[in-house]
């Protein structure tokens, strides 16, 4: 297929193929063009990994080829193994040389097609860096509603050193998702605060919710609950699937050297269909946790998304987000800067 840019006239001839042996070493080449060395998750950058996962039918992923045989463009779709049901968006990476002909698009167009061709997807999920928001409008315009952001999750020094952001700043992803087999996800358990924004969300993905914002105490003895490091990044994530009579101490357990970390960051997944959530809510707010928004429709659980920042301050200089995404941040601001203002927000050593 032709590219051109209209700006220079230089054209491309393109092709669009899925991965195949032999590709490695061009496709690492191609991410890099972007990431450098920053790309969090060295394992997509390993041809028999990528493979194998293809051959499982864990992975499609799609290169865009030069009739040199370069690998100019990348994207693919994972199924994701801790949020059953859901497929995420990823590695999608257009080199430098060839933006502005449209690569993208197209690119993603059949990405989506081969994706929309398997049965049993609850929700389709892209996790967008928010330093641009093009991205974002070209899913926003496929039916992508922007539901969270995963907040100041990646040193921008190490994941994209060659963007013009503050080198000892972190960057944010936009949460976007599209609805799949799903019209219905039955009762969430939700802090009051936050039932009319969530509930707001679920409309705009054309989803059906009930909203349950009474505190419930645990009736397990044993939370389940699961972290996740990214020390290059100083931050980690947390999910949280079932809530325990231990999980205050446990969360305790878990934050004591986080708290202690100048630009530590922690991203937390909550399942608000767990009838103990509203109380684990009240546990993470304590701890310094805010909401950030959602991440919905999985197949069994649905995740509200809260931040842990410390002291550090949101960059909202460098979050752009597409249409109706700048009122989710906005949310998220004025109901943080609340907290600032009555006081909410206790030092951390109060309470470990």
């Amino acid at each position: 297929m032709l590219f051109e840019d209209r700006s220079t006239g230089r054209r491309a001839d393109i092709i669009f193929r899925p991965f195949c042996p032999g590709d490695g070493e061009s496709f690492r080449r191609c991410i890099e063009d972007f990431y450098g060395d920053g790309y969090p998750y060295k394992e997509y950058l390993e041809e028999d990994f990528l493979l194998e996962k293809c051959a499982s039918g864990k992975m499609l992923v799609l290169c865009g080829v030069v009739e040199e045989g370069e690998i100019v463009s990348t994207s693919a779709v994972r199924l994701e193994d801790d949020f059953q049901g859901s497929a995420l968006l990823m590695l999608r990476v257009v080199k430098e040389a060839y933006r502005g002909m449209g690569v993208g698009k197209v690119q993603e167009e059949r990405l989506l097609e081969m994706a929309e061709r398997r049965d049993g997807f609850a929700s389709l999920y892209a996790d967008v860096m928010t330093h641009d928001s093009v991205s974002q409008g070209s899913l926003a315009r496929r039916g992508f509603v922007h539901c969270g952001i995963r907040l100041m999750l990646y040193r921008n020094a190490v994941m994209v050193s060659q963007l013009a952001l503050a080198e000892d700043g972190k960057m944010s992803q936009a949460v976007m998702c599209r609805r799949g087999n799903v019209d219905d996800v039955g009762m969430l358990y939700c802090h009051s605060e936050h039932a009319e924004e969530v509930c707001r969300i679920y409309r705009r993905l054309g989803v059906s919710c009930g909203i349950e914002t009474g505190e419930m105490l645990p009736v397990r003895d044993r939370t389940v609950m699961s972290w996740k490091e990214e020390p290059l990044h100083h931050s980690s994530i947390c999910r949280i699937r079932q809530v325990g009579r231990d999980f205050s101490d446990i969360l305790k357990q878990g934050m004591a050297k986080k708290c202690c970390q100048e630009d530590g960051t922690v991203l937390c997944y909550l399942n608000i269909r767990d009838q103990a959530a509203v109380y684990a809510y009240g546990k993470l707010f304590q701890m310094g946790f805010f909401f950030t928004g959602l991440k919905p429709l999985q197949t069994r659980e649905e995740y509200m998304l809260l931040a842990y920042i410390g002291k550090q301050k949101i960059p909202y200089g460098d979050i752009h987000l597409y249409g109706e995404g700048e009122e989710l941040l906005a949310y998220i601001g004025k109901h943080r800067h609340m907290d600032e203002l009555t006081g909410d927000l206790r030092e951390r050593s109060e309470l470990l």
